[in-house]
C-alpha cells in the first residue's frame, strides 16, 4: 500500500487485570506463602489467580483481575511482528485508570516470572526502570486522555463483523487506537465502552483470546503492507 509513512498501528490493551496485592488480603495465607517465595512484601506482589484464587474470594469483579498471564501472553505476540518499530505503538491500560507506553525497543522477559516481578515494579515507580532512560512508563493518567476527541475503535464481540485487514485500514487510515480487552469473561466497564467511536467483531463464529485477536491485526497489518 503506498502513502503509508507516517503511519502508525496504535493498540491498547484495556483493563489489563495488572494490580498489586489489594491491602485486605495482605494477611491471607495464600498471600503470606506467595510473599514469602518471591522475597517481597504483600504489598509490592503482583496479584495472581493461579497463586491467591482463595483469597481473591472476596474481591469485587474478581473474574476480571488477577490474570497478568493475559498481558504477558499478548505482549509476546506483539512483541513478534514483522512491522517496523516505528509503526507499532502498543499501550496498556491498567485497572486503577492508568495507562502506559511500551517503548518500541523494549523486549519484554519470555520468562513468567521475571514479568510479573517487572509489572510490579512498574506499577509502583510509574515506570522501569526507576532510573535512566525509561522503556516503559506513564503516558496518559486515565484512558479518557488517550482518547481524546478521537476516541478509540474496540475490538468487541458485540461489534459490527468485520474482516480483520478492514479494522486494520480503518486504524491505520484515521490513527485511532485499537482496543483489545484483557480480561477473561465479562464485558468492558461503560466508561471504556464511552471511549469507542467504533467498535468491531473480527472474530466470526468463533470466539477469540485476546493474544489471538492481536496476532491477526498484526498479521493483517502486514499484508496490507506488503511485508507477507
Amino acid at each position: 500500500m503506498d502513502g503509508t509513512r507516517g503511519w502508525k498501528l496504535r493498540i491498547v490493551l484495556l483493563e489489563a487485570p495488572l494490580e498489586t496485592v489489594p491491602r485486605e488480603l495482605w494477611s491471607h495465607p495464600q498471600v503470606a506463602r506467595s510473599a514469602r517465595r518471591y522475597g517481597v512484601e504483600p504489598g509490592r506482589l503482583l496479584l495472581d489467580k493461579s497463586l491467591h484464587y482463595n483469597a481473591m474470594e472476596s474481591l469485587p469483579r474478581k473474574w476480571k483481575r488477577g490474570r497478568p498471564d493475559i498481558v504477558h501472553t499478548t505482549l509476546m505476540v506483539l512483541q513478534d511482528t514483522l512491522l517496523p518499530r516505528d509503526m507499532l505503538e502498543v499501550y496498556i491500560h491498567v485497572l486503577d485508570g492508568r495507562v502506559f507506553k511500551l517503548s518500541p525497543t523494549v523486549r519484554l522477559p519470555k520468562n513468567y516470572e521475571r514479568f510479573k516481578g517487572l509489572m510490579a515494579q512498574l506499577l509502583e515507580e510509574g515506570r522501569v526502570p526507576p532510573r535512566g532512560d525509561p522503556l516503559i512508563w506513564v503516558e496518559y493518567p486515565s484512558l479518557a486522555s488517550l482518547a481524546g476527541d478521537m476516541g478509540l475503535i474496540l475490538l468487541w464481540e458485540k461489534g459490527k463483523a468485520r474482516r480483520p485487514g478492514q479494522v486494520v485500514v480503518r486504524a491505520l487510515a484515521t490513527g485511532m487506537p485499537l482496543g483489545i480487552g484483557m480480561f477473561p469473561r465479562g464485558d468492558f466497564k461503560r466508561s471504556t465502552l464511552r471511549k469507542a467511536i467504533e467498535a468491531y467483531s473480527i472474530a466470526g463464529d468463533s470466539p477469540l483470546k485476546a493474544w489471538g485477536v492481536a496476532g491477526r491485526l498484526l498479521y493483517s497489518a502486514e499484508r496490507i503492507l506488503g511485508l507477507v
